[in-house]
């Protein structure tokens, strides 16, 4: 039996068994079962050709969605009830942990602190045993996955149990304080208060602004400045790497980009600030994926403030953390 802690973010999922991690776009494309495919790469990464059939229908998803599918989409709505896509990618993840008997796998996830109320029927849509047929090196491989059981916590409680878990091992809970952790995401940011190792969720929130609010933004400045079209998906990149490539050449847009997450990290200090007292906070920590952009311009406004270690994967590491202590005794 493996047990996992599996992010599933509104930009990227993030998932880990303690030995092994993987993160790809939450992109998902459309595909053909019988689509002819091919790669020169001698030791091909498995992320390259993420493929599934999933209900009877055929899907990319992740990177390769973007590099394959003429229709790709990533659902950005609140509850995300749209189709099967969040099952597409929660299995999908799980499949990269497949072996070749049982696959029996008890999961932590998360969801955001005001979509709590819709866990019980996140667990009815994941819980039990699914058939899949995924595609390694292009050939079809029906593979089952058993999710025995799945606990699902506000999504910020994940960097809490990966930061503080020598701590909290230990039980020092005084040592740790009132924190509150604001994750920063692509879709929503939330905030989320933890006081003596006990959650508070009358103080946490879940706030409608994110990474993909700057997009549009940076998509309209490089159409400006370089006459290109870069948009959605196409955007990760450029984020992640700070540059643009354009008929073979590299051009640096670090300028660009920080001007606009300047204009959104300033909006986030009004958020918070209009939520939280932060003087009653022992330590506040930014996490998710967008504080690797925007921890720059947030971090001056706050003395006691920190970034965690690796924010891009903290919520999925300490689900595991979660996971472990959950269910240590029950582990092969």
């Amino acid at each position: 039996m493996k047990l996992i802690g599996l992010d599933v973010g509104y930009g990227f999922v993030k998932v880990t068994d303690g030995n092994l991690g993987y993160s790809f776009p939450s992109v998902i494309g459309d595909s053909n079962s019988s689509a002819f495919s091919l790669s020169f790469k001698k030791q091909q990464n498995i992320l390259d050709s993420l493929r599934m059939e999933f209900e009877g229908k055929s899907y990319w998803f992740g990177k390769s969605s973007i590099r394959h599918s003429n229709f790709l989409y990533r659902d950005l709505s609140l509850t995300r009830d749209y189709g099967n896509d969040f099952e597409i990618l929660f299995f999908g993840a799980l499949s990269l942990f497949h072996g070749e008997f049982g696959n029996y796998m008890k999961v932590v996830t998360g969801l955001p602190p005001e979509r709590m109320h819709l866990a019980d029927k996140l667990v009815d849509k994941v819980k039990g045993e699914r058939t899949l047929t995924i595609f390694h090196e292009g050939e079809p491989k029906k593979i089952k996955v058993n999710v025995l059981e799945v606990e699902v916590v506000p999504q910020p409680l994940g960097t809490y149990w990966s930061e503080f878990a020598e701590t909290l091992e230990h039980g020092e809970k005084d040592s740790v304080g009132r924190v509150g952790i604001i994750d920063i995401g692509f879709r929503t940011t939330d905030l989320a208060v933890v006081q003596e190792q006990e959650y508070i969720p009358e103080k946490s929130r879940t706030i409608s602004i994110g990474m993909s609010n700057v997009y549009k933004e940076i998509s309209n400045k490089l159409s400006a400045m370089y006459g290109i079209n870069r948009e959605g998906y196409s955007l990760d990149e450029v984020i992640i790497k700070r540059e643009v490539k354009i008929a073979g050449k590299t051009y640096d847009v670090s300028g660009l980009l920080d001007e606009c997450f300047e204009k959104l990290s300033q909006n986030l200090v009004i958020e918070i600030n209009s939520t939280w007292v932060v003087e009653d906070f022992d330590k506040l920590v930014f996490t998710g994926g967008g504080s690797y952009a925007l921890s720059k311009f947030l971090l001056p406004y706050f003395d006691h403030s920190v970034q965690v270690a690796d924010p891009f994967t903290a919520n999925s590491r300490g689900y595991l953390n979660w996971a472990n202590f959950k269910w240590s005794t029950e582990k092969d």
